[in-house]
């Protein structure tokens, strides 16, 4: 009961400091509503655009005919890929192409003649610019600029530059991978035509195959004369002295053809990521300039810094009456 009869009297005691001190307050807010004002009418005008991007699953497009569900390119990204996708856009490289393109040094008044110009500049940059994921899992690119049609434009183009940026990644590494494939599938093929060519030099002597073999002993038998089954008999004694390796080059044949068919697969896929230029995004909305200003909230900051100024200056006048208090007693 008694701590509630001394909050009730701490509230009085407020009340009556503030009703006391009334006349100051009011001035005060007053002054402070009216520089305020000023400041917010000052504070240059931007405007807002968005695009909003999905990142897609894969990265490239699938030569394979049998493809798993995250192999297709309708796939939607998830988290990694979203972060993946934020990462990329918040890159230097892009930023120094929108800076390049859009002349952002003298578009943002940086001081071209100060010690910190690209501090000042990226750190302009991160103000107006910034990139996030809303609670849906979508990455948005936002743009503030004086100019509605400068903000749609850089949004857009950053956008666009994500696909450039992360082929540009993906061929550094896929054409290495391509020529090294392109030389070991060549390499293949030539040691087969090798093998080929060696087998019909082979074949031109009149080797011929174990299945053949016993078709050309009853061929021999039933020659109509001497000079015919002494052609048919060179081709067996060809054959017995080269049958052998013929067969040989038969399977290693047969093993290098798995080898091509396997090898021109992973080839025709390493092709395709190194000249293929896709899209890694589903672009939701793309964005377009600003109707209305999104900064500043004039009414906010009047709002905010008179109330900011006015529990700066009851805090003072408490210090000063507690100070009085003190010397009386």
């Amino acid at each position: 009961m008694n701590q509630k009869n001394n909050n009730d009297m701490n509230s009085m005691d407020l009340i009556g400091f503030l009703w006391k001190n009334k006349k100051t307050l009011i001035i005060i807010g007053l002054i402070s509503a009216i520089v305020s004002s000023g400041v917010a009418l000052i504070i240059e005008e931007k405007f807002e655009s968005t695009v909003t991007l999905y990142p897609s699953k894969t990265s490239s497009v699938t030569f394979g005919e049998v493809n798993n569900e995250d192999q297709t390119v309708s796939k939607f990204g998830e988290e990694e890929e979203a972060e993946q996708m934020l990462q990329i856009l918040e890159s230097a490289v892009i930023r120094e192409k929108i800076v390049l393109e859009y002349n952002l040094l003298k578009h943002y008044d940086v001081d071209t003649t100060g010690k910190y110009i690209y501090t000042e500049l990226n750190e302009t940059y991160a103000d107006n610019i910034n990139f996030e994921r809303n609670q849906n899992g979508a990455v948005l690119i936002k743009v503030l600029d004086k100019s509605p049609d400068t903000a749609a434009l850089i949004a857009n183009d950053i956008a666009a530059l994500f696909d450039s940026t992360k082929n540009a990644m993906i061929h550094a590494r896929a054409i290495t991978d391509y020529n090294i494939k392109k030389e070991k599938l060549k390499k293949l093929e030539n040691e087969m035509q090798d093998l080929r060519d060696t087998m019909s030099k082979l074949s031109s002597l009149g080797v011929v195959t174990a299945d053949a073999y016993q078709g050309l002993t009853d061929a021999m038998l039933k020659a109509p004369d001497q000079s015919t089954k002494l052609a048919y008999k060179e081709k067996i004694k060809m054959t017995e002295l080269f049958g052998s390796t013929l067969k040989a080059f038969q399977i290693e044949t047969e093993f290098l053809s798995e080898r091509i068919a396997t090898l021109k697969s992973s080839y025709e896929q390493a092709e395709t990521d190194a000249k293929s230029f896709p899209s890694h995004k589903f672009t939701v909305e793309k964005a377009s300039p600003a109707e209305k200003k999104t900064y500043p909230v004039r009414w906010l900051i009047v709002v905010i810094s008179t109330l900011s100024t006015l529990f700066f200056v009851i805090i003072l006048l408490l210090f000063k009456e507690k100070i009085k208090e003190i010397e009386i007693n």
